[in-house]
């Protein structure tokens, strides 16, 4: 198990205690009074077990015709696919493993990267724990690699899509939506922040903390319960970092939450759009889950600093 920092385990320290809902939060939504009326029925708080434990619960919205983004080669390209991955602003490297010691203990050692540079790939990159995983349409000058592993959050996009192919405001509004859960860039963590490694499907791992029972997984915490009716009616084979995008972003979509999240720039949207999602986010200001929520002020600040970074 990866030793957690400070900050993941404050965090974890956080998500074990049987914490409600702060009435700041609920000022911060709005909701006067703690008016929950258009909270659906579903989401009422959870019980707890006669052992005393309690299951996580998480909002699943039926499916409905609300707008939302239309993913880039969903009608079907028949076109030749050109496989890459590109870059971002930080130089990086092609390690021949996830595990950089293991490398240099053997000798393979690692290539550089330069930033804001596209690779062609001669295969689709695919995902391993916090890396992607590429085969590289020509090798690179002057390295004996020609296939490895580069750490995910260097990858500013890829032809596997996902987060990159989004429009940048609600690009930021995923980015809060993690930071609110903890995960921030991370897709292979479960509950308590457990890495997985494999992407081939949900981990389905029940993990107790305190008093909480969850199989929240990816970064953004699906439920198994949830993860699994949403894979089915989006016909998604996996559990990749692009396929918990498509995921998430069909919850915000069913809620109504989408064209708010387009719009969250203006700080009624955003506001609107958190408050169309509490009932499937438990750290979001005014859930009903009694579990620990963030307060809209903070929210806000984090979406703003992720908006900057696009």
């Amino acid at each position: 198990m990866k030793t957690l920092n400070l900050a993941a385990l404050a965090a974890l320290l956080i998500l074990s205690a049987p914490l409600c809902a702060r009435a700041s939060a609920i000022e911060d939504l709005g909701l006067e009074n703690g008016d929950f009326s258009d909270m659906p029925a579903a989401a009422a708080a959870p019980q707890a077990s006669p052992s005393g434990m309690i299951e996580a619960e998480q909002y699943l919205p039926p499916n409905n015709d609300e707008p939302g983004f239309e993913w880039p080669g969903k009608s079907g390209n028949k076109g030749v696919e050109l496989n890459y991955f590109r870059t971002g602003k930080e130089a990086t490297f092609l390690k021949a493993s996830p595990d950089m010691a293991a490398d240099l203990a053997e000798g393979t050692g690692k290539c550089a990267l330069a930033p804001n540079t596209t690779y062609n790939t001669s295969m689709k990159p695919g995902f391993e724990g916090e890396h992607m995983t590429v085969r590289l349409a020509e090798p690179l000058p002057g390295c004996q690699l020609t296939s490895g592993y580069v750490y995910l959050p260097h990858v500013s996009s890829s032809s596997a899509g996902g987060l990159w192919e989004l429009p940048k405001t609600v690009r930021a509004f995923l980015d809060t939506l993690a930071y609110s859960e903890g995960t921030k860039e991370h897709y292979n963590y479960i509950f308590t922040f457990v890495p997985f490694t494999s992407y081939a499907d949900h981990p389905r791992k029940v993990v107790c903390a305190g008093s909480l029972c969850s199989s929240a997984a990816g970064r953004y915490q699906f439920l198994s319960k949830t993860w699994d009716p949403l894979a089915a009616d989006l016909g998604l084979k996996d559990f990749t970092p692009p396929s918990q995008e498509k995921a998430c972003l069909e919850l915000v979509r069913r809620a109504g939450a989408y064209n708010l999240a387009l719009k969250s720039d203006k700080l009624a949207n955003f506001k609107a759009a958190v408050g169309k999602l509490n009932a499937i986010w438990a750290s979001l200001p005014g859930s009903p889950y009694g579990q620990p929520t963030h307060s809209m002020t903070a929210l806000w600040k984090a979406y703003q600093a992720n908006l900057a970074k696009y």
